[in-house]
C-alpha cells in the first residue's frame, strides 16, 4: 500500500508538472509585412539618391554671376541679405572644401544600401533589414557630418545662409531618417514578419507554411 501511494503521489506530481508546460503556438508567416516595407524603403531609397545626385552635381558645376545674382534674389526672398560677391565667395568655398563631393559620396551610398536594402525585403529575405539600417544609420551620419560642416564653413568665410526654412527642413529629413531606421526593425523582430524572412531566426516559428 505505501508503494502505490508513493508512486501515486510521484505520477500526481509529474502530471502537475506537465500541466505547466504550455505548448508552443505557431505564428503563421505574412510575407505583406517585409514587401510592403521593401517598397516604402525603395521609394525613400530614390529621394536619398537624387539628393546625394544633387550635391555632386553642384560640386561639378561652375556658379557664374547670372546664376549667383539668381540665388541672391532667391535668398533675399527667404529673408537672408547677401551680395552676389558673397554667395561666390560663400559657394568657392564649399567647393574647395569637397563638401557638396563628399556629402554627396556618403548619402548616395546610404540610398544604394537601403535600395538594396528594399529589394531584399521585396524578396522576403532576412539579409535586407541589414542593408536597410546600415543604410538608414549612413543616411544619420551623413546629415550630422552635413550640418556640423557647413556650420564650420560659414564660420570661417563669415557668411551665412542659415534661414528659418532650414530648421523644418532638417526635422522633416531627420524624421524621414527615423522612419528608415524603425520600418527595417519590423519585419526582423515582428514574430509574423519574421517569420516570412528567409532564411528565418526561428526556424520553430515557421510552422505554418505560408499562402500566397
Amino acid at each position: 500500500m505505501g508503494d502505490d501511494k508513493l508512486g501515486t503521489m510521484i505520477l500526481s506530481s509529474n502530471n502537475l508538472n506537465s500541466s505547466l508546460v504550455m505548448p508552443e503556438i505557431p505564428i503563421r508567416p505574412n510575407p505583406s509585412i517585409p514587401r510592403t516595407i521593401g517598397i516604402f524603403l525603395i521609394l525613400g531609397s530614390l529621394v536619398v539618391i537624387f539628393e546625394g545626385g544633387g550635391s555632386l552635381a553642384t560640386h561639378f558645376s561652375e556658379l557664374s554671376e547670372a546664376g549667383a545674382a539668381n540665388q541672391v534674389e532667391l535668398m533675399k526672398m527667404l529673408g537672408v541679405e547677401i551680395s552676389v560677391e558673397e554667395m561666390m565667395q560663400w559657394d568657392s568655398e564649399f567647393k574647395n572644401s569637397n563638401y557638396h563631393l563628399i556629402t554627396g559620396l556618403i548619402k548616395v551610398s546610404a540610398g544604394i544600401l537601403l535600395f538594396i536594402g528594399g529589394v531584399q525585403l521585396l524578396l522576403k529575405k532576412y539579409l535586407g533589414g541589414i542593408f536597410s539600417l546600415s543604410g538608414g544609420g549612413l543616411w544619420f551620419l551623413s546629415q550630422v557630418i552635413s550640418i556640423y560642416w557647413a556650420t564650420i564653413i560659414e564660420d570661417r568665410v563669415g557668411i551665412s545662409l542659415a534661414t528659418q526654412w532650414d530648421l523644418a527642413a532638417t526635422a522633416i529629413c531627420f524624421i524621414c531618417n527615423l522612419f528608415c531606421l524603425i520600418l527595417p526593425l519590423i519585419p526582423m523582430f515582428g514574430p509574423a514578419g519574421r517569420a516570412a524572412l528567409s532564411p528565418p531566426l526561428n526556424p520553430k516559428i515557421t510552422t505554418f507554411s505560408e499562402e500566397e
